[in-house]
């Protein structure tokens, strides 16, 4: 075995490299195309880096992923490019070389899944994350490989799906501002299956989901409201996109419902962030909101939702409703509940078809009568409720699940929304 791929930090031409294994990575160089190429040999400036076993590189173009396997490639390539004019690059040419050509043939064979991630990447302890798990499920009990590539930034997605689709059997893309990039680039690939998460994909290959935040919206928002102390609650959001829009409108009929049910008017703030990778404007903007008096806080802002879990954990007497993920352990009795977002059951049901080869295009929506909205079983805050709220939080689950609430999904239809009776 040559001695770069011993496992052990080299450097050569100002780039530390760390090779775990060596990939086939034909079809991954010629998918890409001239574009994308060219932004690599552009954008990839050798620098300090590194490859290790979870795979982080973060050269000038700032990519990520899960493993060294799709970074290896794009790293090698860019030095490739970048070094070929000195002479001294002729080294890191035949380093390429080497790495490029070398394959074994189990990993040929094995169905290779790559999930595609937004800036906020995996650990934002919410839609990704619980995305995940669905994969790592498929890996449990599939056996395929599984690899991740987080986007820096919003221009990188057609690139990376680009470069997915020519080294998967499946592409799993998470998150709704991959929408018009997926829609440009899946069709290229006619054998590659593509599973997108929020957002409809009118392509033949990409089967897409989506969800019915509102409804989630709608049970935090409900408990939010019953909660409150201060007759004041606050919402911090990310983007200002339709999935995040449900979670809001929903949130805002769920207070509503709230508020007749103790005959007191109860105020709702919201702060949007702009972002779903900002924790620390989420955590300025969760102050502003408890400045003004919120005790509840609801977090519907991916990766930034952490800076809102740091300002409630650090502010006593102020409650928190998470998204996505269960996270009542996070301030155990002070997240009072966590809106639940299936999408990882999704994904391991998608990537299960696509295994059997049984997975077909087009779009589904999913919600609370499919069992993919629900919120966590409260165990660290159901004392805090008063009996009767606790029935009414039920009555509203029941009434979700049976397909007999219609919640808002836009801003413009909450003030027409008629509260049950709960």
């Amino acid at each position: 075995m040559p001695d770069y791929l011993d496992g052990k930090r080299h450097t050569l031409h100002g780039v530390e490299l760390f090779f775990i294994s060596n990939h086939s990575v034909f079809t991954s160089i010629f998918s890409m195309g001239f574009l994308t190429l060219e932004r690599f040999a552009r954008n990839c400036t050798p620098g300090p880096g590194y490859f290790v076993e979870r795979g982080v590189f973060d050269p000038v173009s700032g990519f990520q992923t899960g493993t060294g396997k799709i970074m290896s490639v794009i790293a090698v390539l860019g030095v490739f490019l970048r070094s070929i004019l000195s002479f001294r690059g002729l080294i890191i040419c035949f380093i390429s070389a080497c790495v490029l050509l070398g394959s074994s043939p189990a990993e040929a064979d094995t169905f290779k899944v790559i999930v595609l991630t937004d800036a906020a990447g995996l650990g934002d302890k919410g839609f990704n994350d619980v995305c995940w798990q669905g994969v790592l499920r498929a890996k449990k009990d599939l056996g395929i490989d599984a690899q991740f590539l987080q986007s820096r930034e919003q221009a990188d997605y057609a690139s990376n799906i680009t470069l997915a689709a020519g080294r998967a059997d499946v592409v799993v893309t998470l998150g709704y501002l991959f929408a018009d990039s997926l829609k440009e680039v899946a069709p290229h690939f006619p054998k590659t299956r593509f599973i997108h998460i929020e957002g409809d994909i009118p392509v033949q290959n990409v089967a897409s989901f989506d969800f019915k935040s509102e409804e989630g919206g709608f049970l935090a928002g409900l408990i939010a409201g019953l909660f409150t102390r201060k007759m004041m609650v606050g919402v911090v959001s990310g983007m200002d996109i339709p999935p995040v829009e449900a979670y809001v409108s929903g949130f805002r009929a769920g207070v509503k419902t709230a508020q007749k049910a103790r005959g007191q008017k109860i105020e709702v703030i919201v702060a949007a962030a702009g972002s779903f990778n900002d924790p620390v404007k989420g955590k300025s903007l969760s102050k502003a909101i408890i400045g003004r008096g919120a005790d509840v806080i609801f977090r519907a802002a991916g990766n930034t939702g952490i800076g809102v879990t740091e300002a409630v954990k650090g502010t006593g007497g102020v409650y928190m409703v998470a998204e996505d993920l269960d996270q009542d352990a996070q301030i155990p009795g002070r997240v009072l509940a966590s809106a639940l977002k299936r999408m990882d059951v999704a994904v391991y049901g998608a990537i299960r078809e696509a295994v059997e080869g049984r997975l077909q295009g087009g779009h589904r929506w999913l919600g609370a009568s499919d069992g993919a909205i629900d919120i966590t079983e409260m165990k660290y805050s159901r004392q805090l409720f008063d009996p009767a709220d606790l029935q009414r939080i039920e009555k509203a689950k029941n009434l979700l699940q049976n397909g007999r609430l219609t919640v808002p999904k836009r801003y413009g239809e909450v003030d027409s929304f008629a509260a049950p009776e709960l």
